[in-house]
């Protein structure tokens, strides 16, 4: 990933280039910016993808925007009476430019500006476009901001900048001397939509200065990667990028590491690694898996200043994980395991297959895990474990009976599910005589193929204090109309008893956009329990609570979330088709599985364990 426009203003003074550094900014960032065509510098930064949250907490992604117009990215903080005395200009500007395609946002890089803070400023300032938290000031690293009310234009078309500077000449600092109209910004835009030469398309803002964690000296003290950067990527990175493991490539040493350093800066621009997509703003969970924003500050900053080595041994080489194991649990008690392999052609598409299985068991027992665990990853999509009597089996009643698993599950494996056990003083009940339906679905990747999955049952040593459900809230009626980004689906469960929830885990199909979780208690109050602005197909997470939940009797967990079914959604597999609920991965689903347990006497709440 490039370094974009870090903190140069170019400008006319007299006929001659001027090249003014402003404060925090390296001055080798010089070289990017030195084109020079009729007098002006002509735009040659890039803008690289990034993905932030806003104050309303939706999910921002900048490419996703490669339908608008224009993008008009402007620098923010709280308190800052530029911005203030800007509001009304910014609100006038957007009300004009919007008809036309244009897209405003305001990104806040101040540390000590959280979400609540932002939506009251923005509230009281009355503006009503998104205003994007940069807490970690990876993106105003990325763009150069190093004060409030810098403007940055990009074209959609090719992600270039076509105009940097001060929204108008009042609003600029007074070292920008140009010729022409006072309001830069809007002249820009409107030479722009008219492609036009855009003229000036440099100027300097003047704003409050943002403190930049990141831009460091030549003189600051160096990252450590042995004290710093190592833990960072042993407790984040490495349980997935080792041998054996989901991960492209093992973070085996620093020389690994390094030769990814500008892989690592674009995943963390973007937030696609490592992977995780609860907002931090609600809830907190044991298997977390996301960085903190001085974490990834750290590794930006490692990366910036060249990936030193430094001194001390390499903790990832002289302290490699464990090898990756079949079973991350340990040797399982008992092992079912498909009587045959299936076969899956090279091509075409696939119903579920239903595979059933007598228990092992020849005893009742209570479980304190049950793993399911994929024979083949490459054509296994998913497989959930459904339970049943042998009479249920054979009168033809599964589906209906059972829902097929929408309405819950007894186990399951799901892309990027991890295999954890139970909560702590939780278990699941087996008959002995039980009858273990598998339902596997397969997709071809384009050869013949074999699979011979299994499930691994750790029986629990003693009678666990409750009994552990799997249970949803499922929506099967909705439709989605072609080309509509923005579907909205809703489902709830009630709760009859007092009960305790551990866990969530949403679920949709390649459609899926965002997705939450809401208690609605019985006397109205409402509680976000958990949100995922950026639903991801490929890692379907189980939330687990780190403090369990306790439910009153009448609550209400309310899903809801929406479909992406436009162009601009790089997974969709046919956005001129209208989608309604089936079980292919061209078909969509809308299910919010939780675990939970009635409530035990109060004060007695099982503990959760982590997982992952």
């Amino acid at each position: 990933m490039k370094k974009i426009f870090a903190g140069v203003g170019i400008f006319l003074v007299a006929g001659v280039v001027t090249v003014a550094l402003l404060q925090h900014f390296k001055p080798q960032a010089l070289g990017k910016f030195s084109r020079v065509f009729g007098g002006t510098a002509a735009p040659e930064a890039k803008v690289e993808d990034f993905y932030l949250l806003d104050h309303r907490g939706h999910a921002q992604t900048l490419y996703r925007q490669a339908g608008s117009k224009a993008m008009v990215l402007i620098s923010t903080a709280n308190g800052c009476a530029t911005v203030k005395a800007a509001a009304p200009k910014i609100k006038a500007l957007r009300d004009k430019f919007a008809a036309q395609g244009v897209v405003f946002w305001m990104i806040d890089s101040n540390p000590r500006d959280d979400r609540d803070s932002i939506a009251k400023e923005t509230a009281q300032l009355g503006l009503d476009l998104p205003v994007l938290e940069d807490r970690a000031q990876l993106v105003a690293t990325a763009l150069g901001i190093g004060q409030t009310c810098d403007v940055v234009c990009v074209n959609p078309t090719n992600w270039m900048t076509f105009y940097r500077g001060a929204i108008d000449r009042q609003l600029s600092d007074q070292k920008t001397k140009v010729r022409g109209p006072n309001n830069y910004l809007e002249n820009a835009l409107t030479k722009f939509l008219a492609k036009k030469t855009v003229s000036p398309n440099r100027t300097l803002a003047k704003g409050t200065p943002v403190y930049l964690a990141l831009a460091k000296d030549s003189n600051a003290k160096p990252i450590s990667y042995t004290a710093e950067v190592a833990p960072v990527l042993q407790k984040s990175c490495v349980p997935c990028h080792s041998p054996g493991n989901i991960g492209p490539f093992a973070m085996s040493s620093y020389e690994k590491v390094k030769s990814r350093s500008d892989t690592i800066r674009e995943v963390l621009l973007a937030q696609r690694m490592p992977p995780w997509h609860a907002d931090p703003h609600y809830g907190t969970f044991v298997n977390e898996r996301g960085l903190s924003p001085e974490q990834a500050q750290t590794l930006e900053r490692w990366v910036e200043q060249g990936s030193p080595r430094g001194d001390g041994e390499d903790p990832l080489a002289a302290h490699p994980p464990p090898p990756a194991t079949d079973w991350p649990l340990g040797k399982p008690d008992f092992i079912v395991k498909f009587p045959k392999p299936q076969e899956i052609a090279a091509s075409g598409v696939f119903d579920y297959r239903y595979i059933p299985i007598r228990s092992p068991i020849p005893t009742n027992v209570w479980l304190r895990a049950a793993v399911v665990k994929p024979g083949n990853r490459k054509v296994v999509h998913h497989i959930l474990v459904l339970t049943a009597t042998q009479q249920e089996l054979s009168s033809g009643k599964l589906r209906q009976g059972q829902g097929g698993g929408i309405n819950g599950y007894f186990s399951a494996y799901v892309p990027g599910y991890d295999a954890v056990p139970f909560p702590e003083g939780s278990g699941k009940y087996l008959a002995a005589g039980t009858m273990l339906i598998f339902q596997v679905h397969y997709t071809a990747d384009g050869k013949d193929e074999t699979d011979q999955s299994e499930m691994g049952l750790y029986v629990s040593k003693e009678k666990p204090a409750t009994e552990l459900h799997t249970r949803s809230a499922f929506n099967v009626r909705f439709e989605i109309p072609p080309g509509e980004p923005n579907q909205e689906t809703e489902a709830e469960y009630r709760f009859t008893k007092d009960a305790v929830l551990y866990d969530m885990s949403p679920h949709m199909h390649l459609r899926g956009s965002w997705f939450s979780f809401e208690a609605v208690y019985p006397d109205g109050k409402k509680e976000m329990l958990l949100s995922v602005p950026h639903y991801d197909f490929k890692w379907q997470h189980l939330y687990r609570l780190a403090q369990p939940k306790r439910l009153p009797a009448g609550t209400r967990l309310v899903c809801r979330g929406a479909h992406d079914n436009s162009p601009l959604n790089a997974d969709n597999p046919d956005p001129s088709k209208t989608v309604r609920f089936g079980d292919q991965t061209f078909n969509e689903m809308f299910i919010g599985y939780f675990n939970y347990t009635d409530a035990p006497a109060a004060g007695s709440v099982a503990k959760t364990s982590g997982g992952g």
